[in-house]
């Protein structure tokens, strides 16, 4: 018997719904069933529901993977101490993260409350209101790395997830689902078939890689599991260690909801948009959400400063500015992650990507197509000009942030491009010197740089030498003990 066509099509089209519907309730029930054993191995649905805060002290040890004075391994190992405590019933959460390494100092804190929510600087003893606070987005790093916040979310949010498959993980057999929280790339959460704890997570982060989450040394407190060490490794390397020193459940860190006595109320910390500064006729200063590159006019081309994220955002600004001339210099400041994903967008302009020798292979790596990628190496310093507008590019390495480190200097305006040594606050006072600010005084002074103004990678925010000065004038108001 013949068939027709059109009907045949139609049968196979619905035996492949059915065959998907099978397979969706199939993993659907699979998920469900990983999710209640977790459930239950962290006390049950009614004590984990019952779980409205948590606080917790960890003393922190940073691998500072791309991060260190050098561009390769071993990397430098920073100390720390971070509180967090979390109310997700009152959507309230207090931290503070005490450290040094990398040439900084530093002792900050944020409190989300609400409309009474603030950015704090224990160091300058300030206290920043937030214009726009988000629970979630402040919220979630925490989240991220607490195994029995992301079962609690995963009870919560189990409609959203599913089951990928099974797994060795350790040398033993776990199932893995996913977790899609509020904000952030969705996770995928290893659970231990025996014991149905949280091993390990994992996901993806645009321009680093992957991030591997680990949860170890389990402890119970009041019946819930609790993880006694979090690690977190980048691509496979080292980046966090932490070890949990008390943790509290339910309790109150009310007296934590405003800032502490002795602190300065100063300006809201607003939102920052992507914006364009003209420091000086064809000088401008262009970025935004905590990243800023500097694009200087020439008779006939461009040179750009820095390479942080978002460098194409910040050459479509400039277009509307100066149209007509092409970048010919992109300058790279040092060889941290961070400040190397610029590089593609200069390679594509055509530009020649300017550096020092000892981070060719790191730059080429960031550039993808190495082969056409055009390369200058500053040794000691270099100078840009057209014969009105000048240039100096001064490597003022070694710095305890990086062996070596171009700043740009423009002698005609007084202007300074840096990266990474003054911690320029959005609002308020100038806090007190960090390493790094005392070690750019110092390059500064053995260059003989007559600096007026100085622009940083990090902050929208242009400083004058005076404030410069008084970094290195102030003592640290309220340390940490």
């Amino acid at each position: 018997m013949r068939i027709n066509a059109s009907v045949a099509v139609l049968a196979l089209a619905l035996a492949g719904t059915a065959a998907n519907a099978n397979i969706t309730q199939d993993n659907a029930e699979k998920t469900n069933a990983v999710i209640d054993a977790a459930i239950e191995a962290y006390g049950g649905a009614e004590r984990l529901g019952g779980l409205k805060t948590l606080i917790v002290e960890a003393d922190t040890v940073n691998y500072a993977v791309n991060q260190s004075r050098k561009p390769e391994p071993p990397w430098d190992q920073n100390k720390g101490y971070l509180y967090n405590a979390i109310d997700m019933e009152n959507s309230q959460f207090v931290s503070r993260n005490t450290g040094n390494g990398a040439g900084f100092e530093f002792d900050t804190g944020q409190i989300i409350n609400g409309e009474d929510s603030y950015q704090l600087n224990y160091r300058a003893a300030t206290a920043a209101p937030l214009a726009a606070p988000d629970f979630n987005t402040t919220s979630g790093p925490f989240i991220r790395v607490t195994s029995v916040l992301l079962v609690r979310q995963l009870m919560d949010r189990r409609n959203t997830s599913h089951f990928l498959g099974t797994v060795d993980y350790n040398g033993r057999p776990h199932d893995v689902v996913t977790l899609v929280m509020e904000v952030g790339p969705a996770l995928s959460l290893y659970f231990d078939q025996e014991t149905h704890l949280l091993s390990r997570s994992e996901r993806e982060l645009g321009g680093f890689g992957l991030v591997e989450y680990a949860f170890e040394d389990y402890y119970t407190k009041d019946g819930i599991p609790m993880n006694k060490r979090f690690k977190l490794l980048l691509n496979g390397d080292p980046n966090l260690d932490w070890t949990y020193t008390s943790s509290e459940i339910n309790g109150s860190f009310e007296d934590r909801l405003s800032p502490p006595g002795g602190m300065t109320g100063i300006a809201a910390v607003t939102p920052d948009e992507l914006s364009l500064q003209e420091l000086s006729d064809g000088v401008f200063f262009v970025g935004g959400n905590g990243t800023y590159a500097l694009f200087v006019e020439m008779d006939e081309y461009i040179v750009a400063i820095g390479g942080t994220a978002g460098i194409p955002d910040r050459i479509a600004e400039l277009r509307k500015h100066v149209a007509d001339k092409p970048i010919r210099y992109g300058v790279l400041t040092h060889h941290h992650s961070d400040h190397i994903l610029g590089v593609p967008a200069y390679a594509g302009e055509g530009a020649t990507v300017v550096t020092v020798k000892a981070h060719e292979e790191i730059v080429r790596g960031a550039a993808g197509d190495a082969e056409d990628l055009k390369l200058h190496f500053v040794e000691d310093s270099w100078v840009i000009t057209d014969g009105k507008q000048r240039v100096e590019l001064h490597d003022i390495g070694p710095t305890p942030h990086s062996e070596h480190l171009l700043l740009a200097y423009l002698p005609n305006e007084g202007i300074v491009f840096e990266a990474d040594h003054v911690a320029t606050p959005r609002t308020g006072p100038m806090p007190p010197a960090i390493s790094n600010t005392k070690a750019l005084a110092k390059a500064l002074d053995d260059h003989g740089i007559k600096v007026k103004t100085i622009a940083g990678a990090h902050s929208p925010r242009v400083i004058t030498v005076d404030d410069l000065n008084q970094a290195l004038n102030s003592e640290v108001r309220m340390a940490h003990q």
